[in-house]
């Protein structure tokens, strides 16, 4: 059964989330080092995430923090970089099996190894080792070249790029090649140093465990560091009035275009339209049940996909489509008018209906994932809104028809985002 979530506060701005599940098989834990987004920073955090998961004090190499994850009975770890709201997250997390089904437990294993991962990396010389920076500093320049390859991913980022141009929203959670070559082990370290007890840090456990002697173990980690830690700048996003709408595009040898448009919804998750702005997304674009798929898609044939979704945080709303080149002012006439049509009220009581099964089906589904609850709640440090997953599922059912045009008619179009074929 699933309790609310407990939270913990182990020192300043150092707090602990506990979600207890016990249909789970193992505790999934999840360590948040948070630093505000920032073009000038972020390549070193997204690099410093791939060195870290490459050995510990205890554990120097790949090899051996394998060998002592699988003496663990096959713990899984990893550390890697997230953007959310207003932040880049270096996140750390270690999924162990719970104590019934082990010999011993293996909780205070798996949460040392978690904070050592972060807080006691190897450090040959006294900074970090030259090899593995080098060798992680090629796998990111592959992560951050791989974006271009997937065509769909990179039209939604350079949609983004250009509508949020000059704020911090437009900065790449991987970084920037050109930074690289600026960064060897010693920068790296001395960066690491900096961030390692200024940053706040939320940790968040699913499962089932007794959290207060959980608790008391990363409490009496910790204290062996001295914090100095800063909090984020909570930046709640503010209604902009879109003056000029920009048209961007990209050419590339591709036989098939992708049109994105980024509006600015003036809602955010902290705002008493949220919920319905979420089902009049539903009800426009997000699933099989939409106009998007339902009329522009499979009806009118002019695009391959096509889906909207919400970012809670920035009030924006970026809707998606892959259509022929010739298509481009066809698909994007009849999106905006059927988002017209949903904003003037021009739906039925089934897909309202539907729509809301669908968002509230969508809540329901937080609950079968620890991964998704920790997503969820993770929400909650950046958003003043800390409705539970139930909380938000009553606020979907109490949500009127009536109360959808109202929230829809905020949205302006910002910016025209297509990926073309060279002529």
């Amino acid at each position: 059964m699933m309790a609310d979530i407990i939270k913990k506060e182990l020192q300043n701005n150092i707090n602990l989330y506990y979600i207890q599940d016990e249909k789970y098989k193992t505790l999934s834990m999840s360590l948040f080092l948070h630093r505000q987004l920032s073009s000038d920073e972020a390549t070193k955090n997204a690099l410093l995430s791939k060195v870290l998961r490459r050995g510990t004090k205890k554990h120097p190499d790949i090899n051996a923090l394998n060998m002592y994850a699988e003496e663990l009975y096959g713990t899984l770890y990893d550390v890697s970089i997230t953007k959310k709201a207003y932040a880049q997250s270096i996140v750390c997390t270690v999924n162990v099996l719970e104590d019934l089904y082990t010999d011993e437990s293996i909780v205070p294993e798996g949460i040392a190894l978690m904070l050592d991962l972060v807080f006691a990396p190897y450090l040959p010389g006294g900074a970090f080792d030259k090899n593995y920076v080098e060798s992680e500093k090629q796998n990111l320049k592959d992560d951050i070249e791989g974006l271009v390859n997937d065509k769909r991913s990179y039209a939604n980022f350079r949609c983004i790029e250009e509508m949020c141009k000059g704020e911090d929203n437009a900065v790449f959670e991987f970084g920037y090649i050109k930074d690289l070559a600026s960064i060897d082990e010693k920068v790296l370290y001395e960066h690491y140093k900096n961030i390692i007890t200024t940053s706040p840090i939320d940790i968040f456990i699913v499962g089932s465990t007794d959290i207060d002697t959980a608790a008391h173990t990363i409490k009496n980690y910790l204290s062996n560091f001295e914090f100095n830690i800063k909090p984020l700048a909570h930046c709640r996003s503010k209604k902009v009035d879109v003056k000029e709408v920009s048209f961007v595009s990209d050419s590339f040898d591709v036989a098939q275009g992708k049109l994105a448009l980024g509006l600015r919804t003036g809602i955010s998750a902290e705002d008493v339209g949220y919920y319905a702005l979420l089902l009049g997304n539903s009800i426009f674009g997000a699933g099989a049940h939409s106009r998007l798929f339902n009329t522009v898609r499979e009806q009118m044939s002019l695009c391959y996909y096509a889906s909207s979704r919400l970012d809670k945080f920035r009030s924006i709303m970026l809707i998606s489509s892959g259509i022929e080149f010739e298509n481009f002012e066809k698909a994007k006439d009849e999106i905006l008018k059927q988002l017209k049509n949903i904003e003037n009220g021009d739906f039925s009581d089934n897909e309202f209906e539907v729509s809301r099964d669908f968002v509230i089906n969508s809540y329901l589904s937080y609950k079968d994932s620890p991964y998704m609850m920790k997503d969820y709640y993770l929400g909650h440090c950046f958003s003043s809104n800390h409705d539970t997953i139930d909380e938000a599922i009553e606020k979907l059912k109490n949500v009127k028809r009536e109360d959808i045009p109202k929230a829809m008619s905020s949205i302006q179009l910002d910016t025209v985002y297509f990926l073309k074929g060279k002529e």
